[in-house]
Parts: C-alpha cells; sequence; structure tokens
C-alpha cells in the first residue's frame, strides 16, 4: 500500500506541475510528500512546520474514522511501520480532509497508479 500511494501521489502531482500548481487539490495533498521522503519527514518534525502538522493530523482523523474508511488499515499500517502515528493538531479542515480521503481512496484503487 505504501509504495502504491507513494508513486500514485507522484503521478497525482505531475498531472498539475508546472502549470496548475495553484489548484485546490493539488494544495492540500503537498503534506504527503513527507510519506515519500522519510528524511524529509524527520526534518519538518523537527521543525513542527505546518505541512507535518497537517500530515499528523490527516493520518490522526484517518484513525479514528477507521469504520468509515476500513481500506485504510494497511496503509496506515505501513506509515506506522515507518515511525508515522498520527496526532490531532486541528488544522485541517472537514472538508480538505474528505478531499484528502477522497484523492488517497484514488491511489489506493490504482486510479493514478504507473
Amino acid at each position: 500500500m505504501y509504495r502504491i500511494v507513494c508513486e500514485s501521489y507522484e503521478n497525482y502531482k505531475n498531472d498539475f506541475l508546472p502549470y496548475d500548481s495553484d489548484n485546490y487539490r493539488y494544495k492540500i495533498t503537498i503534506p504527503l510528500e513527507l510519506i515519500q521522503d522519510l528524511s524529509l519527514y524527520e526534518q519538518e518534525k523537527k521543525h513542527n512546520t505546518l505541512k507535518y502538522q497537517k500530515l499528523e493530523n490527516l493520518i490522526y482523523l484517518l484513525k479514528n474514522n477507521i469504520n468509515e474508511y476500513p481500506d485504510y488499515k494497511s496503509f496506515l499500517w505501513s506509515l506506522e511501520s515507518r515511525g508515522i502515528y498520527g496526532k490531532d493538531y486541528g488544522v485541517i479542515s472537514e472538508e480538505e480532509f474528505r478531499e484528502l480521503t477522497k484523492i488517497i481512496n484514488m491511489f489506493l484503487k490504482l486510479s493514478y497508479w504507473g
């Protein structure tokens, strides 16, 4: 799952760059780049950046709503195995959360796979 999401995110991101980087659906996914590069994740964590907080908050919300999103279980487990656990920072709006879950669901359903 981890590899699928990482590679799908890269393909998704390439749909917007370089011409549509102001697109809302692109902007809200920027924190996902931290799961692709664990050294970047650690750096952002060290500085407690908003990008780090948004990723952690997203993971926290997914875990707390796992009954609604059971397909995310193995993805969340793969993040935990990499030391990414999630924390409630309260920095993601309900709208952002809904959109991010739709996008990640597309990744898990291989919509952006290779």
